[in-house]
């Protein structure tokens, strides 16, 4: 528990970061500071990732799975694909996705940024586009999809139709999704969906995509030993 702690105090500090380079947000010392104790402190008082919240997320699939504490593993036989898009102001739009197996373990991780802006919920639809093109050509076959954009999350599960350019993703979504023998929609909050966070926001000076093994950046890595250490 202490080294989980740990690990979402460095988070807290890159998350700051990120919004001063990205956001241009002020960086105030004292308040990146509190920051960190917020995260720690919550840590402590909520007992993330123990047995009495995952017990709970178990008995209740898909019913507020959003506030569970800490990333959760796929059903056996399947893997688990988490996604996200950070909007880059002045630069462009990263992407970012991971796939983890039981357990946890990485298969595979993915970076894209591209200089063409989007609309946030565009944004994350195209994430899940990308993700799904990539586990197709990985050869997966059951894979849970989870997002922290509960809009696209909801569109995908009730099949949404329209002819805005948002509607045409989702078109594609589900027209990829049948490369698949079964794909399960799954929403999370943020805090849940940190190593794809960090994988959106890994590439900024070069567009173009980079693809990962099970040795991903620093900034992953350090969320993906945060996830297993809540999993213990």
């Amino acid at each position: 528990m202490e080294h989980g702690k740990f690990m979402v105090g460095c988070w807290a500090i890159w998350e700051c970061r990120n919004k001063a380079l990205f956001e241009g947000n002020e960086v105030n010392p004292k308040r990146v500071l509190q920051r960190v104790c917020d995260v720690v402190e919550e840590i402590a008082s909520e007992g993330f990732g123990g047995k009495e919240s995952r017990l709970k997320a178990n008995k209740n699939p898909g019913v507020g799975i959003g506030d569970r504490q800490g990333w959760q593993d796929a059903e056996e036989g399947m893997v688990k694909l988490n996604v996200d898009a950070g909007i880059m102001a002045g630069v462009g739009v990263g992407f970012g996705m991971v796939c983890r197996s039981s357990g946890g373990r990485v298969e595979w991780g993915l970076s894209i940024l591209q200089a063409q802006m989007l609309e946030p919920h565009m944004a994350e639809a195209v994430a899940i586009l990308e993700g799904l093109k990539e586990a197709a050509r990985k050869g997966h076959d059951k894979l849970m999809v989870e997002s922290d954009c509960l809009q696209v999350i909801d569109a995908l599960r009730n099949h949404k139709h329209g002819r805005s350019l948002f509607h045409l993703v989702l078109d594609d979504i589900l027209i990829l999704c049948s490369s698949f023998s079964l794909v399960v929609w799954s929403y999370t909050s943020r805090k849940n969906n940190t190593v794809a966070h960090a994988l959106a926001h890994t590439l900024v000076n070069e567009f173009g995509r980079v693809e990962w093994s099970d040795n991903l950046p620093p900034t992953a890595s350090s969320a993906v030993l945060f996830d297993l250490s809540l999993m213990k």
